[in-house]
């Protein structure tokens, strides 16, 4: 029988969406009666309330906790909490390479050819679940030149990690694409979109108390709900919403989340004068969702040119998954692909401030469309991207991969 050895750095009972992809993955082979053991850290990026999510351990999925080394908040000294997760995985994989199939996210990136190496060492099939494709974020954000001797080798690295790998499960065809490019054999290529986390159910309307606490019972909302980082454009979005709001006084935007941008988008918020319009608020936990997701009219996905295939914002499938129609800015991508497709919302460019004004505009002087759109959400979101089929595709791939090394 095949045994899956998962291997991520956040795990239960944490409840940022990265973490509860793999909760779901574990679950879901647990039910089809494939063991599963999960190597993981203890730090928590959003910690759950006690009893508010599904305990994989009920179960039958095993945890094994790599211990902390540092106190404090997970963005201190993150670089070292990632170095000693991968350290402490090495003899904690050794002791499981017979037998079994590693199956690991791309998150922490060094994972990734860490893993890679134990499987070779000890001809173990492994499967990558590409949500972010490595090293090119790093190109992307900068962090270092792809002609660089640091970005070379990191091309190599991990180049090498995709094609040894059994399986690369990638978000979608512009994903797919990147993977191609890498010399990762078609054959090899798995394409399984992400899925909302959270409970599903959406508190919509003036009955939502967050709406009420935050002074927006009589406003048009636009919630941008995730992270705040380096691969998500917000100058078009922004100016969009100064050139509507001059027309339309009900209009709001609400971002709730952090990252490394958040300071800069506050600036430039306060730069073209729209304080009033815009707040801001920290993460919440999966079991606050349908309150924080409710005060939505409209929802915004964003990306910077570069991170097409690179990234695929998940936020979109939450967005869907609760029926919020959606406005994306960004080159074309997975997430245009996906909005046209299902109707669901309307997408535009980097730069097309006007558009993105047009866009706001229509929304809020049409609730019928507004509702064309939520209904067309919720409908393909049920027929094509639910944790249920997901899930499946997982159980067949982990039947699939275990039997190959």
């Amino acid at each position: 029988m095949t045994r899956v050895v998962l291997i991520e750095q956040y795990f239960y009972p944490d409840g940022w969406g990265g973490a509860e992809i793999p909760r779901d993955i574990a679950i879901g082979l647990t039910e089809a009666g494939i063991g599963v053991e999960v190597v993981c850290g203890t730090d928590q990026y959003a910690p759950m309330l006690p009893g508010s999510a599904l305990d994989p351990t009920t179960h039958g999925v095993r945890i094994v906790r790599i211990p902390r080394i540092l106190p404090g908040g997970i963005r201190r000294l993150r670089m070292l909490r990632v170095l000693w997760f991968c350290l402490w995985a090495v003899p904690l994989l050794l002791r499981r390479r017979q037998s079994a199939l590693f199956m690991t996210q791309t998150n922490p990136p060094l994972i990734v050819p860490t893993v890679a190496l134990v499987a070779a060492l000890g001809r173990t099939p492994f499967v990558i679940i590409a949500q972010d494709v490595y090293p090119e974020v790093l190109f992307a954000s900068g962090v270092t030149g792809a002609d660089s001797l640091a970005g070379r080798t990191l091309a190599r690295l991990f180049a090498w990690a995709y094609r040894r790998a059994t399986r690369v499960v990638v978000l979608g065809s512009f994903m797919r694409a990147r993977m191609l490019r890498k010399g990762v054999r078609s054959e090899r290529i798995v394409t399984i979109s992400n899925w909302a986390t959270g409970a599903l159910r959406r508190e919509h309307g003036a009955d939502n108390p967050l709406r009420v606490e935050w002074g927006l019972t009589q406003r048009f909302v636009v919630l941008y709900s995730g992270n705040i980082g380096v691969g998500h454009e917000f100058d078009t979005f922004l100016e969009g919403v100064r050139r509507a709001a001059l027309t339309h006084d009900e209009l709001s935007v609400v971002f709730i989340g952090a990252g490394s941008r958040l300071d800069e988008v506050r600036a430039l918020v306060r730069s073209i004068g729209i304080e009033r319009r815009v707040m801001f608020r920290d993460f919440v936990a999966a079991d606050a969702l349908p309150l924080s997701m409710g005060i939505a009219d409209l929802a915004l996905v964003t990306l910077r040119e570069g991170f097409e295939g690179v990234i695929v914002p998940s936020k979109l499938f939450g967005y869907m998954a609760r029926g919020i129609p959606t406005l994306y800015v960004g080159p074309p991508s997975e997430v245009m692909e996906a909005i046209a497709t299902a109707d669901c919302g309307a997408s535009c460019r980097a730069g097309e401030a006007g558009a993105v004004a047009e866009i706001l505009c229509r929304a809020m002087e049409s609730a019928e469309q507004l509702q064309r759109w939520s209904e067309n959400a919720r409908s393909f979101y049920a027929r094509h991207l639910s944790r249920e089929l997901a899930v499946r595709q997982y159980v067949d791939l982990a039947r699939t991969a275990g039997g190959r090394g």
